[in-house]
C-alpha cells in the first residue's frame, strides 16, 4: 500500500486527476490540498510555483499505471507523481482498499 502525492498545478487540473483516479478505481480515496508553494532552481535562480496537492491511498503495483495515465492526460504541465509506503494500516481499511481499487 502507498499514500500518492499528485502535485498539480491548477486547483482544476486536480480535480480533473481525482475525478479519473476514483472512476477508473485506481486510488480508493483523495484528498486535495489548498494551494501550496512549491520552490525550486531553475537556471541558477530560485523559482516558485502554486501547486495543489492530491493524495490518495492505493495498491504499490498500481503506481506505474496510475503515473502512465497522468502522463498521456497531460503531456505538458505534467504534474508531479511519487508516493511513499504505509507500513501500517488498521485491517479495516486495508481491507477495503484491497476490494475497492482495480485487481493486479
Amino acid at each position: 500500500m502507498v499514500l500518492m502525492h499528485i502535485c498539480c498545478n491548477s486547483a482544476t487540473q486536480a480535480e480533473e486527476v481525482v475525478d479519473f483516479l476514483l472512476d477508473e478505481k485506481l486510488v480508493l480515496d483523495a484528498l486535495v490540498s489548498d494551494k501550496l508553494l512549491y520552490k525550486r532552481v531553475q537556471n541558477k535562480a530560485k523559482k516558485s510555483f502554486g501547486q495543489t496537492l492530491v493524495m490518495g491511498t492505493t495498491k504499490a503495483l498500481l503506481f506505474t499505471k496510475i503515473n502512465k495515465k497522468i502522463k498521456e492526460k497531460y503531456p505538458s504541465n505534467t504534474p508531479l507523481v511519487y508516493a511513499m509506503p504505509i507500513i501500517y494500516m488498521d485491517p479495516l481499511q486495508e481491507k477495503k482498499l484491497k476490494k475497492n481499487t482495480e485487481k493486479v
